[in-house]
């Protein structure tokens, strides 16, 4: 799997308002992670059905390494990776427009860590993607670690889990850590976020159980919903509860920082989408001051 960010919609629109970055987890798929059917070399998921809903924004997702066990893959500590995937949302010039990421289990622990070191490091670059950053989606994500790295570490043995399944380990150090250091920063906590958590066994386990996946932010109430860890970042429609929270969270997210007027209904639709907006090419252009 190669480390980089895929193009899913809008990406090359130099006028585009925003960008959305897919993040997945824990032996994922830029892909087939958000696959219905997990399928790797189809367009008909999510990503592509928010590309046609807001044509104005760079739809991506971020592919990187992240194996369960060694022998099936290079993997990096989360300190690493973090690092190395801000140098390629750097890359692409990610952060001079207002973001939001989408992130399914260890996905949501990479994009906080990311946050972390962009305004740790100083790098100006960085940090103003800290500063883009306008929500968060977290969807089963294991702020407290899971109980699934303790299984999966037991019925290993000989196979070796990787750096990335001991740091996932429930109660990690590093993860307490990173959890208090997110949900106490004066900067880090004020990201808007939703949480959702799965409330259906997946072989047996439950994954990420709803304690971990609470972060522990004032007035984020996490929402349970009928899925398993796999199922809950592979909506089958966009009339999927997920999907619709998650449209309107965007929506949301870009009327408040954009200082545009409300976003134009969608003929048909009877939610708020952005459409072709000519004053948001302007804002981005510089030749709107003080837009109301």
């Amino acid at each position: 799997m190669p480390n980089d960010l895929l193009k899913i919609s809008g990406c090359d629109n130099l006028s585009r308002i925003g960008d959305v970055i897919f993040v997945h987890g824990l032996g994922g798929n830029p892909r087939g992670t958000w696959h219905p059917q997990g399928k790797g070399n189809d367009d008909n998921f999510w990503p592509s059905w928010l590309g046609s809903d807001f044509p104005d924004l760079g739809i991506w997702s971020l592919g990187y390494d992240v194996e369960p066990f060694k022998w099936k893959g290079s993997t990096m500590p989360l300190v690493d990776r973090a690092t190395n995937s801000l140098a390629i949302l750097d890359s692409y010039d990610i952060g001079s427009r207002p973001l939001l990421f989408i992130t399914h289990s260890m996905g949501g622990l990479l994009v906080k860590q990311m946050l972390r070191h962009a305004l740790d490091f100083g790098d100006p670059k960085w940090k103003k993607i800290v500063e883009q950053t306008k929500g968060i989606v977290f969807l089963s994500t294991p702020h407290s670690g899971s109980d699934l790295a303790n299984w999966v570490k037991y019925i290993g043995g000989f196979l070796l889990p990787s750096i990335s399944v001991e740091e996932l380990e429930a109660h990690h150090a590093r993860l307490r850590e990173l959890n208090n250091v997110y949900r106490n920063h004066d900067i880090l906590s004020q990201i808007s976020i939703e949480v959702y958590c799965e409330k259906l066994k997946t072989s047996g386990i439950m994954v990420v159980n709803e304690t971990s996946a609470d972060p522990g932010i004032k007035n984020v109430i996490p929402i349970p919903v009928d899925c398993d860890h796999l199922s809950i970042c592979r909506p089958n429609s966009s009339d999927d509860l997920i999907y619709r929270r998650v449209k309107r969270f965007i929506t949301e997210r870009l009327n408040k920082y954009l200082f545009l007027p409300p976003l134009s209904l969608k003929q048909n639709d009877s939610e708020l989408v952005p459409l072709n907006n000519p004053q948001a090419s302007n804002f981005y252009n510089g030749e709107v001051e003080n837009p109301q």
